[in-house]
Protein backbone atom coordinates (compact mmCIF):
# COMPACT_ATOMS: atom_id res chain seq x y z
CA UNK A 1 0.00 0.00 0.00
CA UNK A 2 1.28 3.07 -0.94
CA UNK A 3 1.99 5.77 2.31
CA UNK A 4 -0.47 8.44 0.94
CA UNK A 5 -3.23 5.12 0.67
CA UNK A 6 -2.15 4.19 4.47
CA UNK A 7 -2.72 7.44 5.86
CA UNK A 8 -5.66 7.75 4.47
CA UNK A 9 -6.82 4.43 5.32
CA UNK A 10 -5.56 5.08 9.56
CA UNK A 11 -7.67 7.84 9.19
CA UNK A 12 -11.27 6.43 8.32
CA UNK A 13 -10.41 3.62 10.46
CA UNK A 14 -9.99 6.28 13.61
CA UNK A 15 -12.96 7.97 12.16
CA UNK A 16 -14.98 4.67 12.42
CA UNK A 17 -13.23 3.33 15.52
CA UNK A 18 -12.91 6.58 17.86
CA UNK A 19 -16.17 6.22 19.57
CA UNK A 20 -16.24 3.14 20.78
CA UNK A 21 -15.91 1.96 24.36
CA UNK A 22 -14.66 -0.90 26.44
CA UNK A 23 -15.77 -1.98 29.37
CA UNK A 24 -15.18 -4.51 32.54
CA UNK A 25 -16.65 -4.78 35.47
CA UNK A 26 -13.74 -3.19 37.85
CA UNK A 27 -12.18 -0.90 35.14
CA UNK A 28 -8.75 -0.22 34.26
CA UNK A 29 -6.00 1.92 34.37
CA UNK A 30 -7.49 6.23 34.01
CA UNK A 31 -10.87 4.22 33.72
CA UNK A 32 -11.90 6.43 30.63
CA UNK A 33 -13.10 3.83 28.36
CA UNK A 34 -10.86 4.35 25.65
CA UNK A 35 -8.88 0.80 25.30
CA UNK A 36 -9.16 -2.89 27.72
CA UNK A 37 -6.14 -1.22 29.46
CA UNK A 38 -8.18 1.81 30.47
CA UNK A 39 -12.01 0.21 30.64
CA UNK A 40 -14.33 1.64 32.15
CA UNK A 41 -16.12 0.00 35.32
CA UNK A 42 -19.67 -1.22 35.89
CA UNK A 43 -20.88 1.28 37.44
CA UNK A 44 -20.28 3.78 34.47
CA UNK A 45 -22.10 1.34 32.05
CA UNK A 46 -25.53 3.39 31.89
CA UNK A 47 -23.79 6.64 31.01
CA UNK A 48 -21.75 5.01 28.29
CA UNK A 49 -24.84 3.85 26.75
CA UNK A 50 -26.99 6.74 27.28
CA UNK A 51 -24.52 9.46 27.25
CA UNK A 52 -21.21 8.60 25.37
CA UNK A 53 -22.02 6.41 22.62
CA UNK A 54 -23.36 7.81 19.44
CA UNK A 55 -24.62 6.62 16.26
CA UNK A 56 -22.26 3.84 14.75
CA UNK A 57 -20.61 3.43 18.04
CA UNK A 58 -19.90 0.13 20.13
CA UNK A 59 -19.87 -0.69 24.07
CA UNK A 60 -17.68 -3.53 24.29
CA UNK A 61 -18.25 -5.28 27.69
CA UNK A 62 -15.09 -8.01 28.67
CA UNK A 63 -15.25 -11.23 30.67
CA UNK A 64 -16.47 -11.07 33.94
CA UNK A 65 -19.72 -10.88 36.05
CA UNK A 66 -21.88 -8.00 36.46
CA UNK A 67 -23.40 -8.17 39.33
CA UNK A 68 -26.88 -6.66 40.05
CA UNK A 69 -26.08 -4.34 37.14
CA UNK A 70 -29.25 -2.82 35.60
CA UNK A 71 -29.01 -1.68 31.80
CA UNK A 72 -31.57 1.28 30.99
CA UNK A 73 -31.17 2.08 27.52
CA UNK A 74 -32.50 5.45 26.97
CA UNK A 75 -31.46 5.88 23.46
CA UNK A 76 -29.48 4.03 20.37
CA UNK A 77 -28.14 5.18 17.01
CA UNK A 78 -29.29 6.13 13.39
CA UNK A 79 -30.99 4.04 11.37
CA UNK A 80 -28.11 3.45 8.55
CA UNK A 81 -25.63 3.33 11.37
CA UNK A 82 -26.84 1.68 14.85
CA UNK A 83 -25.09 1.32 18.30
CA UNK A 84 -24.11 -1.67 19.81
CA UNK A 85 -23.59 -3.15 22.78
CA UNK A 86 -21.73 -6.70 22.43
CA UNK A 87 -19.84 -8.82 25.02
CA UNK A 88 -15.86 -10.29 24.73
CA UNK A 89 -14.44 -13.32 25.56
CA UNK A 90 -11.39 -11.79 26.56
CA UNK A 91 -10.22 -15.42 28.38
CA UNK A 92 -12.94 -15.68 31.45
CA UNK A 93 -16.13 -16.63 28.94
CA UNK A 94 -18.78 -13.91 27.55
CA UNK A 95 -19.91 -11.25 30.00
CA UNK A 96 -21.95 -12.77 32.28
CA UNK A 97 -24.98 -10.00 33.95
CA UNK A 98 -26.40 -11.63 37.24
CA UNK A 99 -29.08 -10.77 39.34
CA UNK A 100 -30.21 -12.01 43.07
CA UNK A 101 -34.04 -12.86 41.28
CA UNK A 102 -34.74 -16.63 43.13
CA UNK A 103 -37.50 -18.83 41.70
CA UNK A 104 -39.04 -18.97 45.55
CA UNK A 105 -40.19 -15.79 45.14
CA UNK A 106 -40.72 -15.52 40.77
CA UNK A 107 -42.99 -12.39 40.77
CA UNK A 108 -40.36 -9.86 42.66
CA UNK A 109 -37.06 -8.73 40.97
CA UNK A 110 -36.06 -6.41 38.74
CA UNK A 111 -35.30 -6.35 35.17
CA UNK A 112 -31.48 -6.69 33.52
CA UNK A 113 -31.87 -4.42 30.15
CA UNK A 114 -35.36 -2.34 30.12
CA UNK A 115 -35.54 0.33 26.85
CA UNK A 116 -37.09 3.29 26.70
CA UNK A 117 -40.29 4.24 24.33
CA UNK A 118 -38.88 4.93 21.06
CA UNK A 119 -35.49 3.75 21.72
CA UNK A 120 -34.35 1.92 18.09
CA UNK A 121 -30.98 1.02 15.74
CA UNK A 122 -29.68 -0.81 18.24
CA UNK A 123 -27.51 -4.08 18.60
CA UNK A 124 -27.00 -6.33 21.80
CA UNK A 125 -25.22 -9.62 21.25
CA UNK A 126 -23.01 -11.92 23.16
CA UNK A 127 -24.36 -11.55 26.75
CA UNK A 128 -25.22 -13.86 29.66
CA UNK A 129 -27.74 -13.00 31.77
CA UNK A 130 -29.00 -14.68 34.87
CA UNK A 131 -31.00 -14.28 37.94
CA UNK A 132 -33.25 -11.82 37.15
CA UNK A 133 -37.36 -11.74 36.93
CA UNK A 134 -37.10 -9.88 33.22
CA UNK A 135 -34.25 -10.33 31.05
CA UNK A 136 -34.68 -7.65 28.44
CA UNK A 137 -38.11 -5.80 28.46
CA UNK A 138 -39.32 -3.48 25.74
CA UNK A 139 -42.40 -2.14 27.44
CA UNK A 140 -45.94 -1.60 26.37
CA UNK A 141 -46.52 2.32 27.03
CA UNK A 142 -49.26 3.34 25.30
CA UNK A 143 -49.11 5.72 22.74
CA UNK A 144 -45.23 5.67 22.93
CA UNK A 145 -43.16 5.48 20.15
CA UNK A 146 -42.49 2.06 18.47
CA UNK A 147 -39.10 0.59 18.74
CA UNK A 148 -37.43 0.23 15.50
CA UNK A 149 -34.75 -2.33 14.11
CA UNK A 150 -33.30 -3.86 17.07
CA UNK A 151 -30.83 -7.14 17.21
CA UNK A 152 -30.77 -9.50 19.75
CA UNK A 153 -27.75 -12.35 18.70
CA UNK A 154 -26.25 -15.01 21.16
CA UNK A 155 -27.87 -13.90 24.20
CA UNK A 156 -28.85 -16.37 26.26
CA UNK A 157 -30.55 -16.25 30.26
CA UNK A 158 -31.23 -19.06 32.89
CA UNK A 159 -32.99 -18.77 35.95
CA UNK A 160 -35.54 -16.02 34.87
CA UNK A 161 -38.99 -15.30 35.21
CA UNK A 162 -39.51 -14.35 31.71
CA UNK A 163 -37.03 -13.81 29.49
CA UNK A 164 -37.69 -11.62 26.61
CA UNK A 165 -40.81 -9.55 27.26
CA UNK A 166 -41.33 -7.46 24.44
CA UNK A 167 -43.82 -4.98 23.06
CA UNK A 168 -44.58 -1.91 20.32
CA UNK A 169 -41.65 -3.09 18.33
CA UNK A 170 -40.87 -3.23 14.25
CA UNK A 171 -38.13 -5.41 12.46
CA UNK A 172 -36.90 -6.70 15.24
CA UNK A 173 -34.12 -10.10 14.94
CA UNK A 174 -33.17 -12.10 17.48
CA UNK A 175 -31.08 -14.73 16.74
CA UNK A 176 -28.89 -17.86 18.62
CA UNK A 177 -30.52 -16.97 21.96
CA UNK A 178 -31.05 -19.63 24.37
CA UNK A 179 -33.08 -19.78 27.26
CA UNK A 180 -33.38 -22.21 29.77
CA UNK A 181 -34.78 -22.39 33.28
CA UNK A 182 -37.49 -19.93 33.40
CA UNK A 183 -40.38 -20.28 35.10
CA UNK A 184 -43.08 -18.29 33.01
CA UNK A 185 -42.17 -18.04 29.47
CA UNK A 186 -38.94 -17.72 27.50
CA UNK A 187 -39.68 -15.33 24.42
CA UNK A 188 -43.10 -13.06 24.79
CA UNK A 189 -44.37 -10.60 22.19
CA UNK A 190 -46.79 -8.97 24.55
CA UNK A 191 -48.43 -6.11 21.79
CA UNK A 192 -47.79 -4.48 18.64
CA UNK A 193 -45.37 -6.24 17.42
CA UNK A 194 -44.45 -6.34 13.84
CA UNK A 195 -42.02 -7.73 11.18
CA UNK A 196 -40.56 -10.06 13.42
CA UNK A 197 -37.66 -12.97 12.88
CA UNK A 198 -36.73 -15.09 14.95
CA UNK A 199 -33.52 -17.45 13.67
CA UNK A 200 -32.12 -20.44 16.01
CA UNK A 201 -33.84 -19.24 18.91
CA UNK A 202 -33.94 -21.98 21.95
CA UNK A 203 -36.79 -21.84 24.96
CA UNK A 204 -36.31 -25.04 27.10
CA UNK A 205 -38.20 -24.75 30.37
CA UNK A 206 -36.87 -27.07 32.77
CA UNK A 207 -33.65 -28.89 30.80
CA UNK A 208 -35.35 -31.86 32.14
CA UNK A 209 -35.42 -31.22 35.56
CA UNK A 210 -38.20 -32.83 37.98
CA UNK A 211 -37.42 -29.98 40.34
CA UNK A 212 -37.55 -27.04 38.09
CA UNK A 213 -40.85 -28.43 37.29
CA UNK A 214 -42.16 -28.42 40.57
CA UNK A 215 -41.65 -24.71 40.59
CA UNK A 216 -42.86 -23.55 37.21
CA UNK A 217 -46.15 -21.20 37.26
CA UNK A 218 -48.91 -21.82 35.76
CA UNK A 219 -48.72 -21.78 31.76
CA UNK A 220 -44.79 -22.63 31.22
CA UNK A 221 -44.84 -21.36 27.78
CA UNK A 222 -41.30 -21.39 25.57
CA UNK A 223 -42.70 -18.87 22.91
CA UNK A 224 -45.78 -16.60 22.68
CA UNK A 225 -47.41 -14.35 20.57
CA UNK A 226 -49.99 -13.11 23.05
CA UNK A 227 -53.38 -11.96 22.51
CA UNK A 228 -53.06 -7.83 21.93
CA UNK A 229 -54.97 -4.89 21.70
CA UNK A 230 -52.95 -3.71 18.67
CA UNK A 231 -52.05 -5.87 16.08
CA UNK A 232 -49.00 -7.96 15.85
CA UNK A 233 -47.59 -9.54 12.48
CA UNK A 234 -45.47 -10.73 10.11
CA UNK A 235 -43.58 -12.92 12.63
CA UNK A 236 -41.53 -15.46 11.07
CA UNK A 237 -40.08 -18.28 13.25
CA UNK A 238 -36.96 -20.11 11.78
CA UNK A 239 -35.17 -23.37 13.05
CA UNK A 240 -36.21 -22.38 16.36
CA UNK A 241 -36.96 -25.09 19.44
CA UNK A 242 -39.35 -25.34 22.13
CA UNK A 243 -38.39 -28.11 24.94
CA UNK A 244 -39.98 -29.18 28.49
CA UNK A 245 -42.19 -26.29 29.15
CA UNK A 246 -43.98 -28.63 31.39
CA UNK A 247 -45.42 -28.74 34.96
CA UNK A 248 -46.15 -32.51 35.77
CA UNK A 249 -45.69 -32.78 39.35
CA UNK A 250 -47.70 -29.45 40.58
CA UNK A 251 -50.75 -30.48 42.68
CA UNK A 252 -53.18 -28.91 40.11
CA UNK A 253 -55.68 -30.10 38.83
CA UNK A 254 -55.48 -28.35 35.21
CA UNK A 255 -51.94 -28.75 34.33
CA UNK A 256 -50.61 -27.02 31.10
CA UNK A 257 -47.37 -26.37 29.33
CA UNK A 258 -46.99 -25.38 25.56
CA UNK A 259 -43.91 -24.78 23.18
CA UNK A 260 -45.28 -22.31 20.53
CA UNK A 261 -48.38 -20.30 21.05
CA UNK A 262 -50.27 -18.24 18.86
CA UNK A 263 -53.11 -15.94 19.90
CA UNK A 264 -56.06 -14.95 17.91
CA UNK A 265 -55.34 -11.48 17.35
CA UNK A 266 -52.04 -12.36 15.64
CA UNK A 267 -51.31 -12.47 11.61
CA UNK A 268 -49.22 -13.45 8.89
CA UNK A 269 -47.63 -16.29 11.28
CA UNK A 270 -44.90 -18.57 9.94
CA UNK A 271 -42.84 -21.55 11.43
CA UNK A 272 -40.06 -22.91 9.12
CA UNK A 273 -38.01 -25.85 10.92
CA UNK A 274 -38.59 -25.44 14.01
CA UNK A 275 -39.28 -28.40 16.63
CA UNK A 276 -41.67 -28.81 19.76
CA UNK A 277 -40.79 -31.61 21.83
CA UNK A 278 -41.59 -33.06 25.42
CA UNK A 279 -44.36 -29.91 26.38
CA UNK A 280 -46.88 -30.69 28.87
CA UNK A 281 -49.62 -30.19 26.32
CA UNK A 282 -49.39 -28.62 22.62
CA UNK A 283 -46.22 -28.75 21.17
CA UNK A 284 -47.86 -26.02 18.63
CA UNK A 285 -50.79 -24.63 19.96
CA UNK A 286 -52.10 -21.31 17.30
CA UNK A 287 -55.55 -19.59 17.39
CA UNK A 288 -54.13 -17.59 14.87
CA UNK A 289 -55.63 -17.69 11.11
CA UNK A 290 -53.66 -19.00 8.06
CA UNK A 291 -50.67 -20.00 9.93
CA UNK A 292 -48.19 -21.57 7.82
CA UNK A 293 -46.01 -24.54 9.14
CA UNK A 294 -42.91 -26.21 6.99
CA UNK A 295 -40.91 -28.84 7.77
CA UNK A 296 -41.80 -28.98 11.58
CA UNK A 297 -41.54 -31.66 14.10
CA UNK A 298 -43.36 -32.15 17.39
CA UNK A 299 -42.77 -35.12 19.29
CA UNK A 300 -43.43 -35.91 23.15
CA UNK A 301 -46.96 -33.57 23.46
CA UNK A 302 -49.85 -34.45 24.49
CA UNK A 303 -51.11 -33.03 21.38
CA UNK A 304 -48.85 -32.15 18.70
CA UNK A 305 -50.31 -29.22 16.45
CA UNK A 306 -53.00 -27.93 18.29
CA UNK A 307 -54.85 -25.42 15.44
CA UNK A 308 -58.20 -23.71 16.73
CA UNK A 309 -58.89 -21.57 13.15
CA UNK A 310 -57.32 -22.14 10.12
CA UNK A 311 -53.23 -23.42 8.93
CA UNK A 312 -51.37 -25.33 6.29
CA UNK A 313 -48.65 -28.19 7.30
CA UNK A 314 -45.82 -28.97 4.72
CA UNK A 315 -43.74 -31.64 5.49
CA UNK A 316 -44.42 -31.91 9.09
CA UNK A 317 -44.30 -34.58 11.70
CA UNK A 318 -46.32 -35.61 14.83
CA UNK A 319 -45.75 -38.51 17.19
CA UNK A 320 -44.64 -40.30 19.90
CA UNK A 321 -47.46 -38.35 22.02
CA UNK A 322 -51.28 -38.52 22.13
CA UNK A 323 -53.02 -36.51 19.42
CA UNK A 324 -51.19 -35.36 16.28
CA UNK A 325 -53.29 -32.93 13.94
CA UNK A 326 -56.31 -31.26 17.06
CA UNK A 327 -58.46 -29.31 15.25
CA UNK A 328 -61.08 -26.85 16.32
CA UNK A 329 -61.21 -24.53 13.78
CA UNK A 330 -62.26 -24.23 9.63
CA UNK A 331 -60.16 -25.81 6.99
CA UNK A 332 -56.20 -27.36 7.44
CA UNK A 333 -54.37 -28.61 4.26
CA UNK A 334 -52.05 -30.90 5.60
CA UNK A 335 -49.53 -32.55 2.93
CA UNK A 336 -46.23 -35.13 2.77
CA UNK A 337 -46.69 -35.34 6.67
CA UNK A 338 -46.05 -38.12 8.94
CA UNK A 339 -48.22 -39.01 11.95
CA UNK A 340 -46.61 -41.67 14.29
CA UNK A 341 -46.87 -43.84 16.73
CA UNK A 342 -49.37 -41.93 18.86
CA UNK A 343 -51.27 -43.49 21.60
CA UNK A 344 -54.99 -41.42 20.87
CA UNK A 345 -56.12 -40.42 17.75
CA UNK A 346 -53.78 -39.01 14.30
CA UNK A 347 -56.25 -36.64 13.20
CA UNK A 348 -59.37 -35.06 15.77
CA UNK A 349 -61.79 -32.98 15.15
CA UNK A 350 -62.89 -31.27 18.22
CA UNK A 351 -66.25 -29.67 19.10
CA UNK A 352 -66.43 -26.94 16.97
CA UNK A 353 -64.00 -27.97 14.25
CA UNK A 354 -65.83 -27.12 10.82
CA UNK A 355 -63.08 -28.29 9.16
CA UNK A 356 -62.26 -29.89 6.47
CA UNK A 357 -59.70 -31.29 7.34
CA UNK A 358 -57.33 -32.59 4.43
CA UNK A 359 -54.39 -35.01 4.30
CA UNK A 360 -52.50 -35.22 1.26
CA UNK A 361 -49.23 -37.56 0.29
CA UNK A 362 -49.24 -38.51 3.88
CA UNK A 363 -48.73 -40.99 6.08
CA UNK A 364 -50.54 -42.20 8.98
CA UNK A 365 -48.65 -44.91 11.07
CA UNK A 366 -48.85 -47.25 14.56
CA UNK A 367 -51.50 -44.79 16.00
CA UNK A 368 -54.10 -46.19 18.06
CA UNK A 369 -56.76 -44.34 15.39
CA UNK A 370 -56.11 -43.20 12.28
CA UNK A 371 -59.16 -40.26 12.74
CA UNK A 372 -61.59 -39.29 15.08
CA UNK A 373 -64.30 -36.85 15.05
CA UNK A 374 -66.12 -35.42 17.95
CA UNK A 375 -68.34 -32.83 15.84
CA UNK A 376 -69.52 -32.51 12.46
CA UNK A 377 -66.18 -31.51 10.81
CA UNK A 378 -65.19 -33.54 7.84
CA UNK A 379 -61.71 -35.66 7.81
CA UNK A 380 -59.99 -36.01 4.60
CA UNK A 381 -57.87 -39.16 4.38
CA UNK A 382 -57.18 -40.59 1.51
CA UNK A 383 -57.41 -44.53 1.88
CA UNK A 384 -53.96 -45.18 0.17
CA UNK A 385 -52.79 -42.60 3.48
CA UNK A 386 -52.80 -44.88 6.08
CA UNK A 387 -54.03 -49.27 6.21
CA UNK A 388 -55.77 -49.85 9.58
CA UNK A 389 -54.55 -53.24 10.99
CA UNK A 390 -51.22 -53.45 8.38
CA UNK A 391 -48.85 -51.14 8.41
CA UNK A 392 -46.34 -51.29 5.05
CA UNK A 393 -44.20 -47.86 6.37
CA UNK A 394 -40.31 -48.67 6.83
CA UNK A 395 -39.02 -45.74 8.29
CA UNK A 396 -35.37 -45.14 8.44
CA UNK A 397 -34.43 -45.82 12.00
CA UNK A 398 -37.45 -45.09 13.91
CA UNK A 399 -37.12 -44.92 17.74
CA UNK A 400 -39.38 -43.18 20.59
CA UNK A 401 -36.28 -41.19 21.54
CA UNK A 402 -35.66 -39.37 18.23
CA UNK A 403 -35.85 -35.53 18.18
CA UNK A 404 -35.96 -34.53 14.87
CA UNK A 405 -31.94 -34.28 14.16
CA UNK A 406 -31.54 -36.80 12.07
CA UNK A 407 -33.39 -38.48 9.16
CA UNK A 408 -34.74 -41.34 10.98
CA UNK A 409 -38.11 -40.68 10.67
CA UNK A 410 -38.26 -40.96 6.88
CA UNK A 411 -40.00 -43.37 5.12
CA UNK A 412 -38.05 -45.42 3.09
CA UNK A 413 -40.22 -47.77 1.60
CA UNK A 414 -42.63 -44.54 0.49
CA UNK A 415 -40.42 -41.33 -0.09
CA UNK A 416 -42.88 -39.83 -1.97
CA UNK A 417 -45.01 -39.50 1.32
CA UNK A 418 -44.43 -38.36 4.14
CA UNK A 419 -42.07 -36.18 6.33
CA UNK A 420 -38.41 -36.22 5.22
CA UNK A 421 -36.02 -34.15 7.08
CA UNK A 422 -34.94 -30.78 5.70
CA UNK A 423 -32.02 -30.12 4.13
CA UNK A 424 -29.49 -28.13 6.51
CA UNK A 425 -29.73 -25.03 6.76
CA UNK A 426 -27.29 -22.41 6.04
CA UNK A 427 -27.96 -19.68 7.29
CA UNK A 428 -25.33 -19.21 9.69
CA UNK A 429 -22.24 -19.42 6.69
Amino acid sequence: MRPTALLAFIISTAAVTAGDLFLTPLGAGDKTGSSWQNALDQGSANRAVNELLTAGDTLYLGSGTYQDLRIEVRRGGTENRPCAIKGVDRGGGLPLIRGRWTVEAPAKGPTAIRFAPGVSDLVISNLRIERFKIGVHLPDTPNATPHHRITFANVDMSHIRHGFYLSRCSNLRLEDCDLVHYTKHGFRFENACSRVRLLRCTADCSSGSEDWERRTELFPFGFIVNQSKDPQTDIHFVDCVARNNRMPLQNRKYKNGDGFVVEKSAARVAFTRCMAIHNQDGGFDIKSSAVSLRDCVAVQNSRAFRIWSTASLSNCFAGFGTTGLWSNGGRIDVDRSTFYQLSGAAILADDDSTGPLCLTRSIIARCKLPARRTARGVIDVPPQTTRPGHDPFVFRAPAASWQGNTDAMDCTSHPDRGYSRPPSDTSRM
